[in-house]
């Protein structure tokens, strides 16, 4: 299942350790992307280099705009809200991350020209694992099997946040992933098209060679239609379930008492305290 709602600006399980791992990230960034690529020679440097700009950037633009929706979201917390709420955060999400992928966009261009075939095939060979474990996850066994361990991970998201649901939120969650629209094929089949896409794309910028304004909107290109699918039927199945997430989320919050509302609203305090420390260091 995509990102729940709101619960996609933490990508963490627990405040006590976002710190460490932002202050890390672009050495986890760099072991990431190596994992896929397995970098040589001078791109190790110039992608070393690249990332820590990027996390300077972000700590310097960034966390402050997080910390201005984290406490947004803490004014909606007590209450209850609206579909278009939640849609309208998850928005501001999206948004935040489009400017960071546009940012990065010259260094991702230079480092996308350099890659050989060799790395391309090493791609390809990572994808195949990752889709592996993909499909064990969200297509392999019973239909009851997938849905509890769809309803497992959204659970332990959502218990991050409001603390142990109860009765009523489990109907809730139950309701919601079991009349879902989420369709296990479809979006395996985006996945796959995305990463034949992706190695298309880089294949067509190593060939030109060079940096330029041509190969820099290849890489543009590639990056708009992992957000919106050329084709129309995952288009129209990734906004259905998208809007549907954004009513899920907000029936379910709607749903929990007061004491899992406070809880959240201390959660999300946390994170904006962690936010606000680590925008103070240079």
């Amino acid at each position: 299942m995509r990102c729940l709602p709101v619960l996609a600006l933490a990508a963490l399980s627990g405040c006590s350790t976002i710190q460490l791992v932002y202050n890390q990230s672009d050495d986890l960034l760099y072991w990431w992307m190596d994992a896929y690529v397995d970098f040589q020679d001078n791109q190790k440097q110039f992608t070393r280099d690249t990332l820590s700009n990027l996390q300077r950037w972000h700590r310097q633009q960034q966390l402050p705009e997080y910390v201005a929706l984290l406490k947004r979201v803490q004014t909606m917390a007590p209450n209850d809200i609206t579909p278009a709420q939640v849609c309208g955060v998850t928005e501001d999400i999206k948004s935040s991350f489009v400017t960071l992928l546009r940012f990065i966009e010259p260094e991702a261009t230079r480092l996308g020209v350099q890659l050989t075939p060799e790395q391309l095939r090493n791609m390809r060979k990572r994808y195949d694992k990752t889709n592996k474990d993909w499909r064990e996850d969200w297509l392999e066994g019973s239909a009851e099997k997938r849905l509890k361990y769809r309803t497992k991970q959204a659970l332990n998201r959502l218990e991050d946040f409001y603390g142990r649901l109860d009765a009523p939120q489990r109907e809730v969650l139950r309701q919601w992933l079991n009349e879902s629209v989420f369709d296990a094929t479809t979006s395996y089949a985006e996945r796959e098209r995305r990463q034949a896409d992706s190695l298309q794309t880089l294949q067509r910028m190593a060939q030109a060679g060079e940096a330029s304004a041509t190969t820099q909107a290849l890489l543009r290109g590639w990056i708009d239609r992992s957000f919106n699918s050329p084709i129309e039927r995952h288009r129209a199945y990734g906004q259905a379930l998208w809007q549907e997430n954004c009513e899920g989320f907000a029936k379910l919050h709607n749903s929990t008492t007061p004491a899992q509302r406070q809880h959240l609203a201390e959660s999300l305090r946390g994170y904006e305290n962690d936010f606000r420390n680590l925008m103070s260091k240079k």
